[in-house]
């Protein structure tokens, strides 16, 4: 039996459109209202996402934070400045296949916020791809448009090519190294079980504010 779907498919097609923004509008305006919520509580014993971007972890848990106003983000900022957070009030970060997008002083800077934001306590999680795995990929042969991406970037549109590409990236001695530098404690390295991005070429560092 034909469903009302079925039936009509050829003359509601042409306003899919409509369902994917109408579905991306209602998910801005909660995106909008938690903000708000969060936001009227300090963001006290919040968690970021930092640039879940198009791909949260965990919406809903988590404030998904990134420069572009994809409909899932739920803070807008430039995060190579000032968070716009108050010290020693986050709970938890994560940060999964961000810092490589940027240059090595503002790696320094955003790891350093994030230090600054968290409350005492408070869990850094940070992913981001490993340059000695993706460099021993290569030597062995892997898929080369893997690595490819790996190293240079995923393009996905012109809007965010800019963000998209990769500009620096850390083997995770190196890491491990600078968050014990700026402050954080019980650093080490993790399973990668995010699910978000390639473990055999990613990493997961864990870390305390203390």
């Amino acid at each position: 039996m034909k469903t009302f779907i079925d039936r009509h498919y050829r003359t509601i097609r042409r306003f899919r459109f409509l369902y994917g923004w109408a579905k991306d509008a209602c998910t801005k305006v909660q995106c909008s209202k938690r903000a708000e919520e969060w936001k009227a509580k300090g963001y006290k014993g919040a968690k970021l996402d930092v640039c879940g971007g198009r791909n949260p972890y965990k919406p809903g848990e988590y404030l998904n934070v990134d420069i572009v106003s994809f409909p899932q983000v739920d803070l807008v900022f430039d995060i190579r400045r000032k968070f716009p957070i108050e010290s020693g009030v986050i709970a938890e970060i994560i940060s999964c296949a961000t810092l490589e997008h940027f240059r090595r002083h503002h790696n320094e800077h955003i790891l350093r916020e994030f230090f600054r934001v968290l409350a005492p306590g408070g869990i850094l999680r940070v992913s981001t791809p490993d340059i000695e795995a993706i460099a021993r990929g290569l030597l062995a042969g892997d898929d080369l448009e893997k690595v490819n991406q790996h190293f240079f970037g995923k393009y996905k549109c012109e809007k965010t090519d800019d963000f998209d590409l990769h500009r620096w990236m850390y083997p995770v001695s190196a890491m491990i190294s600078l968050l014990r530098e700026i402050g954080f404690t019980d650093v080490k390295q993790v399973e990668n079980d995010t699910g978000l991005h390639d473990p055999k070429y990613n990493y997961l560092v864990r870390a305390r504010k203390p």
